[in-house]
């Protein structure tokens, strides 16, 4: 019995039938959080290029007199990035016939999954700047 006991270890030692099972365990976590990070860092490159444009926008409209005061672009910027980004903060000055228009949205607003505190707790400053047409 004993020895019979002893060659089936032996034997169960040397099988390697389920090592890549073993292996694939220990790397799966590792591979998904690399995917959670790219997943929310591409989110944030992709907001932060929405939120441009609704800057430029907003500031072309000024400078062209379809809006007229700062107040105006700074209300169309955040009624068109509401859904986006519905805690942003939108400053816009006029300075030497030149719109300049700041926008301060948190990360967080625009990532999907969050799961990195790092990148939870960052500001995204979008700034555009546009020459008054008179």
């Amino acid at each position: 019995m004993k020895k019979c006991l002893f060659s089936r270890f032996k034997m169960f030692s040397k099988e390697n039938d389920g090592s890549a099972t073993v292996e694939s365990v220990l790397w799966i976590p590792m591979f998904m959080a690399a995917f959670a990070l790219m997943t929310d860092v591409s989110m944030i490159f992709n907001g932060h290029s929405r939120v441009l444009r609704v800057v430029q926008d907003a500031n072309r409209n000024l400078s062209i007199g379809r809006l007229e005061t700062e107040l105006e672009t700074e209300d169309y910027i955040t009624a068109a990035l509401s859904e986006i980004a519905p805690n942003l903060i939108a400053d816009t000055e006029i300075v030497a016939g030149v719109a300049t228009s700041t926008v301060v949205v948190p990360a967080s607003d625009l990532q999907i999954l969050g799961m990195f505190s790092a990148l939870t707790t960052l500001n995204i400053s979008i700034t555009s700047q546009h020459l008054i047409e008179f």
